[in-house]
């Protein structure tokens, strides 16, 4: 039975992933902070005859963080998918400088970590899949969330490099860059969403994508038009326009 390790699974997106890889037949490791919302997911799961397990850790803090990297390296994985990651809305002056600290802790410093402790035995096996979850605004610069936005420009910046040097090795890294869907996102971030796409719809073309081997997907076509934008227009203009989108 092949393992999949999802953090952030006990909502949103993570939580769509746990249930598609149950219909596939995977041993999940369900890893979040909320240990209650995690136990009922994984009895939901072997209720259903599915298999799961359970890591509580908050991947912002070191000991959470070394937790998880050290059942990554004792247990071999086909499949990570670094689904953890919060945004912050609002001008960069006017927001908490710790919790901005502790988002690019989350986004990019536990995304790299569980990274680099999955590849050496999935290099050694020549088998094994990285899905990483970056975001529509991973291609543009963000004002309003500035630092949100620059973290998800690492995942998808590292994503496509790493992917690139994986050529050939039977492993591959795949960035999944949704736009507005349907989870706790926005009640974290202080932002409102319109035009959402379910959870389970994002998770779905995450997982196509990388069965298929890309390096990176932008689910929803109103999604795949901001990357085009941003490359037509003038960048300072396009800047501009985000600003005033995201500002109202």
């Amino acid at each position: 039975m092949p393992t999949a390790l999802i953090t952030g699974a006990s909502a949103g997106i993570g939580e769509a992933f746990v249930r598609l890889l149950t219909e596939q037949k995977f041993h999940l490791v369900l890893v979040a902070r909320r240990e209650d919302r995690l136990q009922q997911i994984a009895s939901e799961i072997t209720n259903q005859g599915g298999s799961a397990e359970i890591l509580v850790a908050d991947l912002a803090t070191t000991e959470g963080l070394t937790r998880v990297e050290d059942y990554i390296k004792a247990h071999p994985l086909d499949l990570l998918i670094n689904n953890a990651g919060f945004g912050i809305y609002g001008a960069t002056v006017d927001t908490d400088p710790e919790k901005e600290a502790e988002m690019i802790r989350l986004n990019i410093l536990a995304l790299t970590t569980l990274t680099r402790a999955a590849l050496p035995e999935m290099l050694k096996r020549k088998a094994g899949r990285i899905l990483q979850v970056g975001s529509v605004l991973s291609f543009f610069p963000t004002p309003y969330m500035t630092g949100y936005g620059a973290t998800k420009a690492f995942v998808l910046h590292y994503s496509e490099a790493l992917h690139r040097e994986l050529k050939g090795s039977g492993v591959t890294v795949t960035a999944l860059c949704p736009g507005s869907t349907e989870s706790e996102f926005a009640a974290v971030s202080g932002l409102e969403q319109n035009r959402q796409m379910t959870a389970t719809e994002v998770a779905r073309q995450g997982l196509l994508a990388s069965e298929q081997g890309k390096s990176f997907i932008l689910p929803g076509t109103s999604n795949k038009l901001l990357p085009f934008l941003n490359r037509l227009l003038p960048r300072n203009w396009f800047t501009g326009i985000v600003a005033r989108s995201l500002r109202s």
